[in-house]
């Protein structure tokens, strides 16, 4: 049973979802890394990034033909004893996660137990070079402007699920999400959900018809979507289960399970002294360990900043 699972039919409040007449969503967890890249926005801040590094020809490929390096999921990681199991399809690797392709409980448990580990960076021109490291610089600014949960509250960031090992807990300000600026990420990811829990990363979910939206430099931005097995199940805009839940299972505890197809989402580990050394977009952060619903402080694999 994966994270997930355990966070949805165990604790069933876990997202406020809004979707207007402008289908601006909250999805839940799983904010990985899936789906082609397309042009960037236009930078705000000076920088450095360090995407390009390219791994071994040996990689492992996903069935996205995303290349996870051999060996660096060792399984000891605080993730990965943390949860051993993905909170869900889009955190694999760079991500298969999410798409619609996916479309019953057993390709997603499949799914789930794909390849974890460090992406294979694409070298990027030096054009998008220079423009990443202007995004990634603009991105980390915005770590250290919301350093803890209170000061994400105070700007308008709701709580939208409790803490999840391998990728935090996610504080969502749905006004961001009409399109994609580094500058201004519609969630923040933080180490827990008390007040002076501190940020972990980011995430960009993004409400974009016709597949993923502009986003940073390069194609190593790999969107994903939670739409697989006809999506999450959602009962009055909360989450109440995840994508490997059945249609009879939602309708059993009163949901409906809902395809977000114009919800997009990728992750960004640029907060400093949190090592994700599974890459800066990676599904998962090999770093955040500690137990769903509490903080990565806690067992069984708890972990400090």
């Amino acid at each position: 049973m994966s994270a997930f699972k355990r966070v949805a039919f165990v604790r069933p409040v876990l997202v406020r979802t809004a979707i207007s007449a402008t289908a601006l969503a909250l999805v839940v967890a799983g904010c990985g890394s899936s789906g082609p890249s397309h042009a960037a926005s236009s930078p705000t801040a000076a920088g450095k990034a360090t995407t390009t590094v390219t791994g071994p020809a040996q990689a492992v490929i996903s069935p996205t033909g995303v290349k996870v390096i051999p060996g660096s999921a060792t399984g000891k990681s605080p993730c990965e004893i943390a949860a051993p199991t993905p909170a869900s399809p889009g955190e694999v690797g760079a991500g298969a996660g999410g798409s619609s392709k996916v479309a019953t409980p057993a390709e997603v448990a499949a799914e789930e137990h794909g390849v974890r580990g460090k992406v294979e960076q694409i070298p990027l021109t030096a054009a998008e070079q220079k423009v990443l490291n202007a995004q990634m610089a603009a991105a980390a600014n915005v770590a250290r402007e919301y350093p803890t949960v209170k000061d994400a509250e105070a700007a308008g960031y709701m709580e939208s699920t409790p803490y999840v090992p391998c990728i935090g807990a996610h504080y969502t300000n749905v006004a961001l999400a009409t399109h994609f600026d580094a500058a201004h990420p519609s969630e923040l990811l933080y180490a827990g959900t008390t007040p002076t829990s501190k940020i972990v990363g980011l995430s960009y979910l993004v409400w974009h018809p016709n597949g993923p939206p502009p986003g940073f430099a390069g194609p190593n931005d790999r969107w994903h979507q939670h739409n697989a097995n006809g999506g999450l199940c959602l009962r009055g805009g909360v989450v109440i289960a995840g994508e490997e839940s059945t249609r009879a299972q939602c309708a059993a505890l009163g949901g409906h399970k809902t395809l977000l197809a114009d919800i997009w989402m990728v992750h960004a580990w640029i907060v400093p002294g949190i090592v994700c050394n599974w890459g800066v977009f990676s599904g998962e952060c090999p770093a955040l360990g500690g137990r769903i619903g509490g903080s990565m402080y806690d067992p069984p694999a708890p972990n400090k900043l």
